[in-house]
């Protein structure tokens, strides 16, 4: 009790937060200068001074399809799965590319025999469209089947033992089940492989067993004499033993996501935006004064600049959930701010009000309605931190920028929106509202702290 008395206390203090706009206006201005800084070394670094997802740049997207197999408990492990994949992709030239996946990938269907996870990714930097859908794409699309899916085995040929090992279990005891289906198999491959590779292979489905030993995730195929092996061989051997779709699943995609439809989706989010506020702007300047509805609207504006520069300065992906933060935010900023203005109306309309400078009369208010406003930030950003620390991927990325603009959003509702209020009272006939020009030098105006309520 002491301490919440404490913290009432002090929040009955004033402040005089409108008199120090000064060092309230370098606070964005500083953090903008760094974002703007680190934008151009990313620009350097990274090759985009911005994190843009495909939403934005277009790009490409697969489809890894799962059967039954993806589940709630191993969803997350399949996600990073796909992204260590994805760094590290080699085209069948050699070439490495690291590709980073765009925005959160998204699960379907978890728990039923159509589960997939759907993947974007951007096109690789100094890489031809060409290059793209002939190469790097297929390369994704091959090592995506062969490391995640595990439906492509490793192969390894000792004497006349060859043995084929898969990432998961390939028998479950039922009738038709895969191993049945891949000892047919490889009985079908033995000519071709012999005529071509004059290997030598020789086996009957007796000789073809499964090792229960490995927990049923090798082939172990005994031959009737030594094996002439190779490299081409085990190339063929792997290409020849792929798992059948139908219980492993496959990779679709290496799909264009056209620029046309990244573009009109800018441009919508800016015309909503835009519209936003000045609708905004046209009831605040009825419902109190023109230089009220300014001042929201350059506060909204500075909440939308320091969300950017925070996803800049830490180069997080900018995607299509962000444009639904960024009305949120515009939404609760002001919120506050017309808490605020209302308190500075009413405040006016007293006929002592202009026995006072506007920075006493903005202060006044501050304090009114400033302990209502910590708490309904604390209250939403609990919230929002919870959902941010437990909530799954796709939620994440839309809490992040949330966080972000509550404190933009309190700090520009305290602070710089009533600064700016407070100077725009000093041009203009507005003057005539406030104790601007003392009659002589012994007046002086009024403190905030002597303004009734």
């Amino acid at each position: 009790m002491k301490l919440s008395k404490r913290f009432e206390n002090l929040l009955e203090k004033d402040f005089h937060i409108t008199e120090k706009r000064k060092i309230i206006f370098a606070v964005p201005i500083a953090i903008v200068v760094v974002a703007v800084i680190l934008m151009i070394v990313f620009n350097f670094t990274l090759g985009a001074p911005l994190n843009l997802s495909t939403d934005f740049t277009g790009g490409y997207s697969v489809d890894v399809k799962l059967s039954n197999k993806l589940t709630e408990d191993n969803r997350e492990t399949y996600y990073k799965q796909i992204e260590n994949v994805l760094s590290s992709i080699t085209d069948e030239n050699g070439k490495t590319y690291s590709i980073s996946v765009s925005g959160a990938m998204q699960s379907q269907g978890i728990g039923t025999d159509d589960s997939s996870i759907h993947v974007r990714y951007s096109a690789v930097a100094g890489v031809s469209e060409s290059e793209m859908s002939n190469l790097v794409n297929p390369a994704i699309i091959s090592a995506l089947e062969s490391s995640v899916l595990g439906k492509i085995p490793s192969v390894s040929v000792d004497g006349n033992v060859i043995t084929l090992t898969y990432a998961e279990v390939i028998n479950n005891y039922n009738p038709g089940n895969p191993f049945d289906e891949l000892r047919a198999q490889f009985i079908e491959l033995i000519p071709s492989l012999n005529e071509t590779y004059n290997s030598g292979i020789s086996a009957t489905e007796n000789d073809i067993t499964l090792d229960a030993q490995s927990d049923n995730k090798k082939i172990v195929i005994t031959c009737a004499s030594n094996i002439s092996s190779s490299a081409e061989l085990e190339s063929a051997l792997v290409d020849g033993m792929k798992l059948p779709d139908e219980y492993y699943g496959s990779v679709v995609g290496g799909e264009l996501i056209g620029a046309t439809v990244s573009s009109e989706l800018l441009f919508k989010a800016m015309l909503a935006v835009s519209l936003a506020l000045v609708f905004m702007l046209c009831y605040i300047g009825l419902r109190f004064q023109l230089s009220s509805g300014l001042a929201c609207i350059i506060a909204l504006f500075h909440d939308i600049i320091i969300v950017f520069a925070a996803m800049a300065i830490f180069h997080i992906e900018i995607n299509s959930t962000f444009i639904a933060a960024i009305i949120t935010i515009l939404g609760y900023s002001i919120n506050n701010s017309i808490i605020l203005f209302d308190r500075v109306r009413e405040r006016m309309r007293l006929s002592s009000s202009r026995k006072f400078t506007p920075e006493a009369v903005a202060n006044a208010s501050i304090k009114d309605t400033l302990l209502r406003s910590i708490n309904t930030t604390i209250t939403t950003l609990i919230m929002i931190l919870m959902v941010a620390i437990i909530g799954v991927t796709d939620i994440r990325v839309f809490a992040f920028p949330i966080i972000i603009g509550l404190l933009a959003g309190t700090f520009s509702s305290i602070c710089i929106a009533p600064s700016l209020w407070a100077l725009f009272q000093r041009v203009g006939k507005n003057r005539e509202n406030f104790a601007l020009a003392p009659k002589n030098k012994t007046e002086k105006p009024a403190k905030a702290t002597e303004i009734g309520a």
